[in-house]
C-alpha cells in the first residue's frame, strides 16, 4: 500500500504549480516534500495567527527557510471575527474559511494550478467542520483523494527520512476552549503559556490544556500518569498554573483524547 502511495503522491503533483498550505506538521511536510520533487513550482504559505502557537510558527518558517523553498507568510486574526469569537459548534468553519480565502487572495500572483491542505482519512473519524470550508473554496486535499492515513503519512515521512516523521500532532488553541465560552487573546495566550509549562517540567509529547475558565483540564497520554502524579511534579505544575490565573488544575483520567470537546456534539461518538 506504502508503494502505491508513492506513486500516486508523485504523480499528483506532476507539472503542477502548487501553492501548498503548510503548517510544519508530519502532514503539510510530507505533501510539500512530494511537491518540491514533481510540481513544475511550488509556493508554501504559513499562516501566523493567535490560534496558532508560537513556537509552531517559528518551526514552520525555520524549516522551509532550511530547505529553501519559495514561501509566504500570512497574517490573518480570527479574532477579529465575532462568529469565531463566539465559538459556536460551527467555529472552525468559519475560521478555516477565513484562513483560505486569505490563501487565495495571497496566492493570486503565484497563479496556481491547485491548492492543496493536509487533511486525511483519520480526520474523519472527528467532528471536522473546518473541512466543508476546504471543499466549498475548492481546495485540494490529496489525502483525502487518495485515501491515505496518518499512520500512513508517517510511513512516507520515514521513507523520505524526515526528521517530523514522529512529530506530535497540534492543533490551533481555540480548540482548548468548550464550545459557547468566548474566544479571547488572553485566553489563548494562558492555554499556551500553561503547555509550555507542563512541557518544561516533564517530557510529555502529548499535552492538552483545556481552559474551562478557572480549571486547567490536563489532558495526556494514560502512560505518563505516574511520572505527572509525583508528588513534587504535582506542586510545581500546580503552583506555576495558579500563577497564570487558574483556580484549579485538573488531570483527566480519560488521558489525551482527539477531540474531547466534541463529545456533547450530536453525531460525535462518546466512549
Amino acid at each position: 500500500m506504502i508503494k502505491e502511495h508513492l506513486e500516486n503522491l508523485n504523480n499528483y503533483f506532476v507539472n503542477k504549480k502548487t501553492v501548498i498550505a503548510f503548517s510544519g506538521g508530519v502532514d503539510s511536510t510530507v505533501l510539500l516534500e512530494f511537491a518540491l520533487q514533481n510540481a513544475k513550482s511550488v509556493l508554501a504559505v504559513t499562516v501566523q495567527s493567535s490560534l496558532v502557537p508560537t513556537e509552531e510558527q517559528d518551526y514552520a518558517i525555520g524549516y522551509l527557510k532550511e530547505r529553501n523553498v519559495q514561501f509566504k507568510v500570512i497574517q490573518v486574526d480570527p479574532l477579529q471575527h465575532l462568529k469565531v469569537v463566539n465559538n459556536d459548534e460551527r467555529r472552525c468553519y468559519y475560521c478555516k474559511k477565513l484562513i483560505f480565502e486569505t490563501i487565495i487572495h495571497e496566492s493570486k500572483d503565484f497563479d496556481p494550478d491547485i491548492i492543496v491542505e493536509g487533511s486525511n482519512v483519520t480526520d474523519l473519524s472527528d467532528y471536522r467542520p473546518g473541512m466543508e470550508a476546504v471543499k466549498e473554496l475548492k481546495i485540494r486535499s490529496p489525502y483525502l483523494e487518495l485515501n491515505i492515513t496518518k499512520n500512513e503519512i508517517r510511513g512516507l515521512a520515514k521513507i523520505l527520512s524526515l526528521k517530523i516523521a514522529h512529530k506530535p500532532a497540534t492543533t490551533c488553541l481555540a480548540t482548548r476552549i468548550p464550545y459557547g465560552q468566548i474566544i479571547s487573546k488572553e485566553r489563548l495566550s494562558r492555554i499556551e503559556e500553561a503547555e509550555k509549562i507542563i512541557k518544561k517540567i516533564i517530557p510529555v509529547s502529548v499535552l492538552r490544556v483545556r481552559d474551562h475558565e478557572d480549571i486547567a483540564r490536563i489532558e495526556i497520554l494514560e502512560e505518563n500518569f505516574e511520572m505527572f502524579l509525583q508528588k513534587k511534579t504535582r506542586n510545581k505544575i500546580k503552583q506555576k498554573l495558579k500563577k497564570i490565573g487558574f483556580s484549579y488544575i485538573a488531570l483527566d483520567l480519560n488521558g489525551y483524547k482527539q477531540g474531547s470537546m466534541n463529545i456533547n456534539i450530536e453525531g460525535v461518538e462518546n466512549d
